[in-house]
């Protein structure tokens, strides 16, 4: 009897699981050849199994600009909602998060094809007509300088004219067929160097066609902002320093999920005008000298109080951080407890900026 019940807690738990594997396109796998033209030669090879849930993408690139060559040799291993850049070239790989998976999961009553067309007008891209492309009957996109094909929710062809002449074309597509696992394993004895690394799409207004759900807005825009619970479904980030060492960050209510490129991301919300930071809650800031980091506090009485902060590098790796300490940077921010001994006041002084992301 235990057996059975153990059997159906194991099939139970794996139902679920396989429940939150979103369907990013109509078909269940996929491998799609490109060639790279004009400023760039080269070939991408994707692989798409589990109807989006996870990708791989194999990237041999020259870029020829201003008489120059430059050789990429990298792999984008992206399973739901994380993301794996390999960099060949130099045995890397940069853990990051892939962002327009969250776009599906905020949005999961519309179809996978509807909100892969909404993330491309999102990109200022209008559809213009209909062509045939490899077989399959392609969207035409027209942006200023720029044109896509889509199909199914997959670019298959675009152009960029900017500066320089772009063009990735797809030259072959199979559906349905079988892609090995080991597409989207990331080879052994490689370095992790960060966690900083998005693919995809990130801080894009949502436009759908008029329904029921789009008709409750002013303007028929489903605008997708930031919200610490967004970050729910995700793990932990391992974070690392410049030359590779592991830190191990220490926090509540997924602080240790707010990374570099995500506090970047909100400085247009952050302003030099006094916050109040509460328990569990996070502080993202950007000091005078241009930094980016974040705070939380650990302890707060009436003896006083303790915050663990972080500061990142450009690249996202670890600068410096505390799990304790109570004179965080002194010349950047004014931070005196209330009387409650549950919330801290953070004053920016003279061009640092901060913020408290919603919880």
């Amino acid at each position: 009897m235990n057996k059975i019940i153990l059997l159906l807690l194991l099939f139970s738990t794996n139902l679920v699981a396989q429940q939150k594997q979103l369907k990013l396109f109509p078909f269940k796998s996929a491998t799609i050849e490109y060639k790279y033209e004009a400023s760039f030669s080269g070939t991408r090879i994707k692989y798409i199994d589990d109807y989006g849930y996870k990708q791989a993408d194999y990237i041999e690139k020259n870029i020829n600009f201003g008489g120059s060559t430059d050789k990429e040799l990298e792999t984008i291993i992206l399973i739901g909602d994380k993301a794996y850049t390999i960099n060949h070239l130099e045995n890397e790989v940069a853990i990051g998060r892939n962002s327009t998976y969250n776009y599906y999961l905020l949005n999961e009553d519309r179809s996978c094809t509807e909100i892969s067309e909404a993330l491309i007008k999102a990109e200022s891209y209008k559809q213009t007509g209909i062509t045939n492309f490899l077989g399959k009957e392609c969207k035409i996109w027209k942006a200023n300088k720029a044109s896509r094909l889509s199909w199914n929710g997959i670019i298959l062809n675009e152009e960029i004219n900017f500066m320089t002449m772009i063009v990735e074309k797809a030259v072959k597509i199979e559906i349905d067929v079988d892609i090995p696992e080991s597409k989207f394993e990331i080879p052994q004895g490689i370095k992790y160097i960060s966690s900083d690394v998005y693919q995809g799409f990130s801080g894009l207004e949502l436009q759908f066609e008029d329904s029921e759900t789009t008709s409750k807005t002013n303007d028929n825009n489903l605008k997708v902002s930031f919200n610490t619970s967004d970050l729910g479904r995700c793990d932990n980030f391992e974070y690392f320093t410049k030359n590779g060492e592991k830190v191990i960050i220490e926090g509540t209510n997924d602080y240790n999920k707010i990374d570099y490129r995500l506090i970047k991301s909100q400085v247009q919300n952050m302003a030099e005008t006094e916050v109040q930071l509460q328990q569990a809650a996070t502080l993202i800031f950007k000091t005078n000298s241009g930094d980016f980091g974040k705070m939380q506090i650990k302890e707060i009485s009436e003896t006083g109080y303790k915050i663990r902060y972080t500061v990142f590098n450009t690249d996202g790796s670890i600068q410096t951080h505390s799990n304790g300490i109570s004179n965080l940077l002194e010349n950047d921010f004014e931070i005196i407890a209330d009387e409650n001994y549950y919330k801290l006041k953070v004053n920016p002084r003279d061009r640092a900026k901060c913020f408290v992301l919603g919880w």
